[in-house]
């Protein structure tokens, strides 16, 4: 078995989880779903005042928020960075998360997936900044950083061919960590998470989203549009009016336990309900990339 190049295997995994993914092999066949709600008003206070003055290209995003509220729960929490390919556990060695960008928001427009890779200590203001960055460069039509073109070329091909290639990449070399990682790192099925932001479409009932059998991506969050929702205080049971964002999540349950990844989900929204902690990073943080030892770079 080749070394894979973004992810390193667990070698502490307790021997029931070991076994997990010999009696559960796919991801789908492991996928388990969660209901997550964010309240959303103080966030949305917040991102009113940092944004007062700002031209609107300049200003942070809702969106932008979500990503560094994950990107930050990533980094706390790092089993939710974890997955299984070749019935092994890796801890990826990297944060990349893939969303997708419309050129514009109608029934045809066009779509392009983008991968946003970010660093152990970007905070919001650096995740506003590289997100806006590939979505302009996306929505511009100049990005190559996508593989409709590749696929375009593939699907011409015979019906055969195409089932051949697709059984030699994904069934055979990724499940041996051959695949060839400039073909792997344009492919969307490989990262730390998908998110799909259908709030920005008016969705306020979003779906659950399946997960991937192929590729590595243990976890999809599915974001819907803000809504007013009567919240109940569970301490004092008194009854409140709020703004929330409906969050479907779907996980690899074999890469944690339920109790973590409540407590995961919980984290996320204290978050949410505390942004200005998105802005900075504790000197005490924890090694986000657990047991992962990188090659030095040449000087």
């Amino acid at each position: 078995m080749s070394r894979r190049y973004n992810g390193t295997p667990i070698k502490t995994i307790k021997a029931i989880n070991r076994l997990f993914p010999h009696v559960m092999p796919t991801r789908n066949g492991a996928a388990v779903y969660a209901d997550v709600k964010l309240e959303m008003d103080k966030a949305l206070a917040y991102l009113n005042r940092i944004n007062e003055g700002k031209e609107k290209k300049d200003q942070i995003k809702v969106f932008d928020l979500y990503l560094a509220a994950i990107h930050r729960l990533y980094l706390e929490r790092p089993r939710l960075n974890r997955f299984i390919i070749g019935r092994r556990y890796y801890q990826r060695n990297e944060h990349l998360y893939f969303f997708v960008s419309k050129r514009e928001l109608t029934d045809d427009g066009e779509e392009r997936t983008i991968g946003l890779k970010l660093g152990p200590r970007d905070t919001l203001d650096i995740v506003h900044e590289k997100a806006r960055g590939e979505i302009r460069e996306s929505k511009s039509g100049k990005s190559e950083k996508n593989d409709e073109k590749a696929v375009e070329i593939l699907t011409k091909l015979p019906r055969w061919f195409v089932k051949f290639f697709a059984w030699l990449m994904y069934d055979f070399l990724d499940q041996h960590n051959m695949m060839p990682q400039g073909l792997a790192a344009t492919d969307s099925m490989h990262g730390s998470a998908y998110i799909a932001n259908l709030g920005s479409f008016g969705v306020v009932n979003p779906p659950y989203h399946h997960l991937y059998d192929n590729g590595d991506i243990s976890i999809f969050f599915v974001i819907g549009a803000l809504i007013k929702e009567a919240v109940v205080d569970q301490q004092s049971g008194k009854i409140e009016v709020k703004t929330v964002a409906p969050i479907r999540v779907t996980v690899d349950e074999r890469i944690a336990d339920g109790v973590y990844f409540n407590n995961s989900f919980q984290l996320l929204n204290s978050y949410i309900q505390d942004p200005e902690k998105l802005m900075s990073m504790p000197e005490n943080m924890k090694d986000p990339y657990p047991g992962v030892k990188f090659k030095k770079k040449k000087t």
